[in-house]
């Protein structure tokens, strides 16, 4: 068979990077079927099936049902041949633009991971922040550790509505008088640091922002804004806007909660 010009069908597999069995259930259901079977069983594939199988599996790879490719490849015409692969284009588009939101997120998860190890524990810093985007929940007013899971979820599905690729550090916005009230453990907004003013809906201002760090969850931040609260005193300043908390280190880099760390930065000014 290999001098008549036909392939076999681990040499079809190779080239098509179609699993042999693969190839199997679709001869079975009807769908793509060697050129020839032998009187032994055997497949044979020529080499134009090629472009055929590779039409099939990229269909497939787009989320296409099989009982659909299957009828249109029974009657195949140059027309539908256009409609399909015009529709198959907007729906690639479509993945390769959520392919770059999640190549996004994944490089704005990756900066806040390595800002975390680098970070020191027991450090005050005062940065000085251009506009930062964030995306802003609706506003709440719950203390962070009973949060109730409709508002999560709530969230989430507004981070959808807008294409935002979960993932992104998240983290809450605790309002001014809050934070001068000592009320420093209810949240007022979740707030998701999406780094790019395309998913966001708000904004952390420019400013100077004295930040510290700890370790654990966001229901471990009260010693945090104990320290920052008593280096604004020491140094003189004045809270002129609101506390921004984000998650460096989450449960991707450390399952164990001392091992995470939470980011805290408040608006001030001397």
């Amino acid at each position: 068979m290999k001098n008549s010009g036909y392939l076999t069908i681990s040499e079809f597999s190779k080239i098509a990077e179609v699993s042999r069995k693969a190839l199997i259930f679709y001869d079975r259901i009807g769908l793509f079927s060697p050129a020839y079977t032998g009187e032994n069983g055997y497949r044979y594939y020529s080499h134009e099936q090629i472009y055929i199988i590779t039409v099939i599996s990229i269909l497939k790879e787009l989320g296409t049902p099989l009982n659909q490719i299957k009828t249109y490849m029974k009657t195949p015409s140059p027309e539908d041949a256009i409609q399909l692969l015009a529709h198959q284009q907007e729906i690639l588009s479509d993945k390769i633009k959520e392919l770059q939101e999640i190549q996004t997120m994944l490089k704005a998860k990756k900066e806040k991971l390595e800002a975390g190890i680098c970070a020191k524990v027991s450090e005050i810093k005062m940065v000085r922040r251009e506009e930062t985007p964030i995306f802003v929940s609706d506003p709440l007013d719950y203390p962070k550790s009973e949060l109730p899971d409709e508002l999560w979820k709530a969230f989430y599905m507004q981070c959808k509505e807008h294409s935002i690729a979960l993932g992104y550090p998240e983290g809450f916005l605790v309002k001014k008088e809050h934070v001068l009230a000592g009320k420093t453990t209810r949240a007022s907004h979740i707030i998701c640091h999406v780094g790019k003013r395309t998913y966001s809906n708000g904004f952390m201002p420019e400013g100077t922002y004295l930040t510290a760090y700890g370790q654990g969850g966001f229901e471990d931040t009260e010693p945090v804004y104990q320290r920052l609260l008593q280096c604004v005193k020491e140094q003189g300043l004045t809270i002129v806007g609101n506390a921004y908390e984000e998650r460096l280190i989450d449960e991707i880099g450390a399952l164990d909660k001392e091992r995470q760390l939470i980011q805290v930065s408040i608006a001030v000014s001397g």
